[in-house]
């Protein structure tokens, strides 16, 4: 009963082998996808190397929406179908979803660490529902429910909304983001992808490589780099505290990505939890929810074998 499991991301790709549990991190292998035209050229690739039979399933997750068993990448031009996947793996179901939804099936399956320190009760309950929120190359969210047949996520792509403004330089940076781009999102400021261009856009400085920025916010917190930093973090708060109040996440917020990652060490500094819980009279009632990181890479790998799993029962 083996299932082939994929993340595919705009730049790279992990492939594993995943039984009745976890997939086995022994058996994972990695691909760059400029090397490959297609994603079935590269789980041929991984089935040849390790004179794999045809598997029963194959479930991949792409970073890109999903309908009717196709997805397509946002940063790759490549269309993945769940026809294409039987037909390249020999196997009798193909499965397709986004990305941060695996994430969210894997998340009783992969630990997860505590960002915030509250003296309010903020307790997960593990029961209720889960909220995951993506930062990295682009930006996303998905609510994670627990139900009888097991885990249900709901796919979005709430990156692409407006960009919340606040302050005087989120009202700035905001004006000049629909200058270059007819409309300013979320994903324009809190992602790598975005995130170069929204500093050159505040600061008027050179664009830089994200860990640059971080590294000279972290060596002058007075300087322009710092001043950014605050925008992002407080609109990360800001964007975190809308979607729990939409989603309700008693069983708490689970950051995930390497942008998120990146950020965290800068949380308390420029008061990401404040911002949050920045809503009059609905502040305390948001600290009620927990906020987690979820470190594991391979997590999504995880959340896609579960998947399989209930799509079979």
């Amino acid at each position: 009963m083996s299932t082939i499991v994929a993340d595919v991301g705009g730049t790279n790709t992990r492939v594993g082998l995943a039984g009745s549990g976890a997939v086995d991190r022994a058996a994972v292998g990695r691909y760059r996808n400029a090397e490959f035209a297609s994603l079935g050229d590269i789980l041929a690739s991984y089935l040849a190397e390790r004179a794999l039979p045809a598997p029963e399933r194959v479930c991949v997750a792409v970073a890109g929406p999903v309908r009717h068993g196709i997805g397509r990448l946002t940063n790759r031009d490549w269309i993945v179908s769940a026809d294409e996947l039987c037909r390249v793996t020999g196997a009798i179901q193909g499965l397709v979803i986004n990305d941060l939804s695996a994430q969210g099936y894997a998340l009783d399956m992969v630990g997860s660490e505590p960002l915030l320190e509250r003296c309010g009760d903020a307790v997960p309950d593990a029961e209720e529902t889960r909220l995951v929120i993506g930062v990295g190359t682009g930006f996303n969210a998905a609510p994670v429910y627990r139900r009888p047949g097991g885990l249900m996520v709901t796919p979005s792509e709430c990156g692409h909304v407006t960009l919340p403004v606040w302050s005087e330089d989120g009202a700035r940076l905001a004006a000049e983001l629909r200058r270059h781009h007819g409309f300013a999102s979320v994903e324009d400021l809190l992602s790598g992808r975005g995130m170069p261009m929204s500093y050159q856009l505040l600061t008027g400085s050179v664009p830089e490589e994200p860990a640059e920025i971080l590294r000279r916010a972290a060596a002058e917190p007075g300087g322009p780099e710092g001043r950014f930093l605050a925008l992002m973090v407080g609109t990360l708060g800001r964007v975190a505290g809308d979607l729990a109040l939409t989603h309700l996440p008693f069983g708490g917020i689970v950051f995930i990505g390497g942008m998120a990652r990146a950020l965290q060490p800068f949380f308390g500094q420029h008061g990401f939890d404040a911002a949050l819980c920045d809503k009059g009279r609905f502040s305390e009632f948001l600290r009620q929810f927990p906020v987690f990181a979820l470190t594991d890479d391979f997590a999504a790998l995880d959340g896609c074998a579960l998947y399989a799993r209930q799509s079979a029962a």
